[in-house]
């Protein structure tokens, strides 16, 4: 039986804990976090929007991977534990003029997607709004994940494949076969898994240098109230709405470098400057805002391979963590049991970054 012992119990820690563990390995996960949830508390994860937004406005060579995520998201859903955090409504994308409203849809037929324009009365009664805005898109291929409830039930569902979850325990030592933490624990392995998110320690990046490559980017969210007809996510220059299971959000800011949780008024303000500029006096705050740190890339994808020095790495995933979580978690399974990395999986090796 393979071990595999995961650090970070964010999203992409979870799915990879659960899908090792369905493979039949015998997995623990290691979180210097407690478990308890909320989006003010360190973790991006229970910070983030939970957007499973494949296709964007600007073309990339990897949303073909990002697609294949979401496939991902709708075949696990069946029967999970967290099923009914998930919703796929689609999405609305909103383009600055036709010439870019055609550029997405040659895209997406490219992709095998479809991407239809909406009339601004179609928009209007799709989403409840007053304002007829033009250039709109309707995005079959979208949904979005309700962070608290979908975390939770995949620490159900690791727990119940027999997963041995060790929060509150930070790591103290990194090796190829071996994980130790402060608080007294030692954890041998086959296969060590680092996913940290933002918050890798001079201990991991010197157990995997490619986590050099890891910065932050700060990113505000806001509660609002949505029309009772909105249902698709919206995205737009400059902002975003989703209908979650218990709330509706509007995100996000990016503040490149910054790692400090305090929220500022000011961020908080851009965004609903962005929004009331298309959709004027129609959203109104639905309670506090919150900040969120996201670990990024260089190119804004995920580093999934080794790390530099025979350790495993899931790491990265700058906006798209929720999104490619699935397709994460398939790329480590394959490491860990020795299977064929698929070529177009190679594209997320943090080899492409050469030596941190």
């Amino acid at each position: 039986m393979k071990r595999a012992v995961i650090v970070g119990a964010g999203v992409v820690g979870l799915f990879c804990a659960v899908r090792l563990a369905k493979a039949g390995a015998r997995v623990t996960l290691v979180e210097a976090e407690s478990e308890d949830l909320s989006v003010y508390a360190p973790g991006a994860s229970a910070a983030a929007a939970g957007m499973l937004a494949p296709l964007d406005h600007l073309p990339n060579a990897n949303s073909q991977l990002a697609f294949q995520s979401l496939d991902l998201w709708r075949s696990l859903q069946l029967g999970a534990e967290w099923a009914d955090g998930v919703r796929f409504d689609g999405g609305i994308l909103v383009a600055g003029d036709e010439a870019e409203a055609q550029a997405i849809q040659a895209h997406a037929r490219a992709l095998g997607r479809r991407a239809s324009a909406l009339s601004p009365s179609q928009f209007r009664k799709r989403t409840g709004f007053d304002a007829k805005l033009d250039h709109a898109l309707l995005v079959e291929d979208e949904g979005v994940a309700d962070p608290m409830r979908v975390m939770s039930g995949l620490y159900m569902q690791a727990r119940a494949l027999g997963v041995t979850l060790a929060y509150s325990h930070d790591a103290s030592e990194v090796a190829p076969k071996k994980v130790a933490t402060f608080e007294g624990g030692v954890y041998e392995a086959d296969h060590v898994v680092l996913a940290p998110g933002a918050w890798a320690t001079d201990v991991l990046k010197a157990a995997a240098p490619a986590l050099s490559h890891v910065s932050s980017a700060k990113g505000h969210l806001a509660p609002v109230r949505l029309p009772p007809e909105f249902a698709a996510n919206l995205r737009a220059p400059g902002f975003y709405l989703a209908r979650r299971r218990e709330d509706c959000v509007l995100g996000a800011t990016m503040e490149p470098g910054i790692r400090g949780r305090g929220v500022k008024s000011e961020r908080v303000a851009e965004l609903f400057a962005a929004v009331e500029a298309f959709l004027p006096s129609e959203i109104a705050p639905a309670g506090r805002a919150w900040a969120g740190i996201r670990p990024m890339s260089p190119d804004g994808w995920p580093m999934v391979g080794d790390g530099g020095a025979g350790v495993l790495i899931a790491a990265g995933h700058s906006r798209n963590g929720w999104l490619l979580a699935p397709l994460t978690a398939e790329i480590i399974s394959a490491y860990v049991f020795g299977e064929p990395i698929a070529p177009e999986w190679e594209a997320l090796s943090p080899r492409r970054f050469g030596a941190p």
